[in-house]
């Protein structure tokens, strides 16, 4: 992907703090992370200034609007991945994603 062909700062702005990972397709979080094992990122607008999650933040630009109450999840497993292609809609007040469920017994 060509930096130049990215209509909008934000996904130019995510998309220069990740690293490619060849082997799984995932685009590594590279800035800060949250105690929580997930990348932020701190937007400034009209009400001040707002931390946001990188996948819900990357999810927004990539793929569209997010209601407060979606949940985004890494259908990859990587808490660090932002790539839209990984990122899938979680039901509201579900706790398990497609991978942990994967995971269970």
């Amino acid at each position: 992907m060509n930096l130049k062909s990215l209509p909008t700062p934000l996904q130019r702005r995510i998309y220069q703090s990740i690293a490619l990972d060849d082997a799984t397709g995932c685009w590594v979080w590279k800035r800060q992370i949250a105690n929580s094992g997930y990348g932020k990122l701190m937007i400034g607008g009209p009400d001040g200034t707002r931390v946001l999650s990188a996948h819900r933040a990357s999810y927004s630009a990539f793929v569209g609007p997010l209601g407060d109450d979606a949940g985004v999840a890494q259908s990859c497993g990587n808490r660090l991945c932002v790539n839209p292609e990984h990122l899938e809609l979680t039901v509201p007040g579900s706790a398990t994603t497609h991978f942990e469920s994967e995971k269970q017994p």
